[in-house]
């Protein structure tokens, strides 16, 4: 990863460590993590109506042959023990909401364990540091605002307390 890229993710990590909501978050590298890229990962107490923690990861994601635009990754991993008869139900309603999100979208791992929220923006590189930083910043506070909403919605469709019917009826036609 680039020194520029670096720079950007450690200010990053200083933003979310003065945030009083944040447990921990840290920067790993690459090599830590066996990745093609290294990744600050952030847990969040107090997160939602349930006031769940969650974990956040923020990267930049490796491209080749994309000099002039960086690709800036956000991960809410929401839920990582997704009972297996909730998957269908869960996977219904993250692909009808999913239609009516601005931004990003919820995902579920191939194992079916995990509830995401995932967002990639597009960063110009010729942009000056500040504005780069400012852009990460609100990509990666966006990503958690719009996840916040649904995620408790969306455990419980996945934990059986919340029928997917009733679900779906609360979304916009």
């Amino acid at each position: 990863m680039s020194d520029r890229k670096k720079q950007l993710l450690n200010r990053l990590e200083n933003f979310f460590k003065n945030d009083e909501d944040v447990e921990e978050a840290s920067i790993f590298t690459a090599e830590e993590l066996g990745t093609p890229m290294d990744m600050l990962r952030v847990l969040v107490s107090g997160y939602g109506p349930e006031l769940i923690d969650v974990l956040a990861e923020y990267s930049f994601i490796p491209f080749e042959g994309a000099d002039e635009v960086w690709y800036f990754s956000s991960i809410i991993t929401i839920m990582t023990d997704i009972p297996e008869d909730g998957v269908l139900p869960l996977s219904a309603a993250t692909a009808r909401l999913n239609f009516f999100l601005p931004y990003g979208s919820f995902c579920i791992s191939r194992d079916g364990k995990m509830l995401v929220y995932k967002s990639v923006t597009a960063l110009r590189a010729d942009h000056d540091d500040k504005t780069l930083y400012e852009d990460i910043e609100l990509a990666a506070d966006t990503a958690l605002l719009a996840a916040e909403d649904q995620s408790f919605l969306l455990m419980q469709v996945a934990e059986g307390e919340l029928l997917l019917e009733d679900y779906l009826a609360g979304l916009p036609e």
